[in-house]
């Protein structure tokens, strides 16, 4: 069975603890699933920066986002979290997407 960003998110829930919400993105930044509230801000948050993956941490938590293949992934996370399991399972969710279809 093929994933869809949808079942992404569900798989990110499954596998990591303390993700209070998610989001999945287009290249243009645009919500293929998740919440609306976070759409925007992640989208900025990936146009902020050319990296490949980014971590914002603080006592209250922390935001962890992924880009690979066209889309990313972006999650807010309560603590503790380890950094380096949170990117790592980003990365594999997003990876697991099948290959953007060019418009």
């Amino acid at each position: 069975m093929e994933s869809t960003p949808d079942l992404a998110l569900e798989r990110l829930h499954e596998l990591a603890r303390g993700v209070r919400d998610a989001v999945v993105l287009d290249a243009e930044g645009r919500l293929l699933a998740g919440s609306e509230d976070l759409a925007e801000p992640a989208a900025a948050l990936m146009r902020a920066t050319d990296s490949a993956a980014v971590e914002i941490a603080d006592p209250r938590g922390a935001v962890y986002g992924v880009r690979s293949g066209g889309r990313a992934i972006v999650a807010v996370v309560d603590p503790p979290s380890l950094p380096s399991l949170m990117l790592y399972d980003l990365r594999a969710i997003l990876d697991g997407l099948p290959e953007p279809r060019a418009a």
